[in-house]
């Protein structure tokens, strides 16, 4: 892809790697313990969810002609080739572009990114760097207090939630492998996280047979089940739009 090559690309959220990152720099938390490093990053699960996709599998299935061929000219045959193969092909789409240069300009630009500065040509350079990072400190300062948009061709919409992304998936993965189960055996399937604690009181201590056991299993089914139904919600909000171009979002576009 033009302007990409030959450099190292960056990219707004840390990429998929297979060892220890060698940078600094803060990971998204890991979707589940004992995750891959690859799968702490949000363009792996960009790609599971386009996986997903019905729609979109359907124009893989005819060579990328179809409804969603656009797409396909960007993010290719999802379902015929492994994440790494297709990350090394594919990364560019989340990269940023290259940063813009330091240059002698002509005329006063009115991008509210760019600062036009006159430098006397007669001072001292230390002089005139001093007043010039006088100048610049602030208005920095202000624009890292305004949020910073991605200007790659695929920017990730929302700061993403791993262990929400997951979970939302792995249901609705159940549900397709289990379409009859019901949602309470959905919850048990897909090992959905939920509160436990009733009436400041957890299973071990309410006693069976009585009134408060029974009250006790009811609201645990009660939040399986709306845990289960909020999953294959927001997968499916997902997956709609990640044919569209975006993720991870919620709200149709």
């Amino acid at each position: 892809m033009e302007g990409f090559e030959n450099r190292p690309l960056f990219f707004v959220y840390a990429p998929p790697l297979k060892g220890v990152r060698p940078s600094k720099r803060n990971d998204l938390q890991p979707p589940y313990a004992d995750a891959s490093p690859w799968e702490s990053s949000i363009y792996y699960w960009w790609w599971e969810y386009l996986r997903r996709h019905e729609g979109y599998k359907r124009t893989c299935d005819q060579g990328g002609k179809g409804r969603y061929s656009k797409l396909y000219q960007d993010f290719g045959d999802v379902h015929n080739t492994e994440f790494w193969p297709w990350w090394r092909e594919h990364n560019y789409l989340f990269a940023e572009p290259k940063p813009r240069q330091v240059e002698e300009v002509y005329r006063v630009s009115a991008d509210p990114l760019t600062l036009t500065v006159q430098i006397p040509l007669e001072n001292k350079q230390s002089l005139s760097m001093q007043q010039i990072k006088r100048l610049l400190e602030p208005k920095l300062q202000a624009s890292k207090q305004r949020k910073t948009e991605s200007r790659a061709m695929y920017p990730v919409v929302t700061k993403p939630v791993l262990p929400s992304i997951y979970m939302h998936l792995r249901v609705w993965d159940a549900k397709r492998a289990h379409p009859r189960a019901s949602d309470i055996e959905l919850a048990d399937i897909a090992n959905v996280p939920i509160n436990r604690l009733v009436d400041g009181m957890t299973e071990r201590f309410v006693k069976e047979g009585t009134e408060g056991y029974e009250k006790y299993h009811r609201v645990i089914r009660r939040r399986k089940q709306l845990a289960v139904q909020r999953h294959l919600r927001i997968a499916v909000q997902y997956i709609e739009n990640v044919g569209k171009g975006y993720f991870p979002l919620r709200t149709s576009r």
